[in-house]
């Protein structure tokens, strides 16, 4: 019997569309080449941005059925919504810490994506990466998981180097629609326009001997060091 290749993607957003901005094609991408990919939307967006009356509650639940479609679009079969209400509080962290640390144990995941802990100027992204690392050091270094790739992807702050960069050139417009199935929060800010324009330009200038001329493309940091804490 030949060994199964295919690999096990585990991507964390802080938000409800953040893995839609960061990393949209390259999930795409990889569904197209049958690898398996895990999104877990830490909170629920019940502080999101709006343009419209509504309550918290109210836009938790909006967010909820969004990033849903969005899911759909890109092709993810596997959506895990921890509905957090916020980072900061010692029960969200709890709940973080467990429901994550179940996740991490039953799909034992080939690489992780999250935000960059250091370079995303959203505080929100910086403090739910450095509690997802937290936990990953801890289960590798308990020996409850293998050792894994992390990766970093873009959203609130541009990397000044990268170590990664994906050719998504075929995926753009899946990447535009999955990011406008978040109607709540492009009515106002136009977040695809805005990230394709980025990925257009890393397309053209982060290695254009190795990409087609017309690339889009999303760059990514290796977060392989912080494993070095585990060992």
């Amino acid at each position: 019997m030949s060994k199964n290749l295919t690999q096990t993607l585990l991507v964390i957003s802080p938000h409800p569309d953040d893995l839609e901005i960061g990393m949209g094609g390259t999930v795409a991408s990889e569904i197209a080449l049958a690898n398996k990919v895990v999104s877990v939307v830490l909170t629920d967006g019940r502080r999101s941005q709006r343009s419209f009356d509504c309550s918290d509650e109210e836009m938790a639940e909006i967010r909820n059925r969004e990033v849903k479609a969005a899911a759909n679009l890109l092709g993810i079969k596997d959506l895990h919504c921890l509905t957090l209400p916020d980072l900061c509080s010692s029960k969200s962290q709890e709940k973080l810490y467990q429901e994550l640390s179940d996740l991490l144990i039953e799909y034992q995941p080939d690489r992780v994506y999250l935000p960059h802990p250091k370079l995303d100027r959203h505080p929100s992204h910086s403090l739910g990466a450095e509690l997802v690392l937290d936990v990953i050091v801890e289960f590798i270094k308990d020996k409850k998981l293998a050792p894994m790739r992390l990766w970093a992807y873009e959203v609130w702050g541009l990397f000044p180097n990268w170590d990664l960069v994906v050719d998504i050139s075929q995926f753009v417009e899946q990447k535009r629609e999955a990011i406008n199935a978040h109607q709540s929060q492009v009515t106002d800010i136009a977040y695809a326009d805005g990230v394709l324009g980025l990925n257009r330009w890393r397309g053209v200038f982060s290695d254009p001997h190795h990409l087609p001329t017309n690339a889009y493309a999303e760059v990514f940091i290796s977060l392989d060091s912080y494993l070095s804490l585990s060992t």
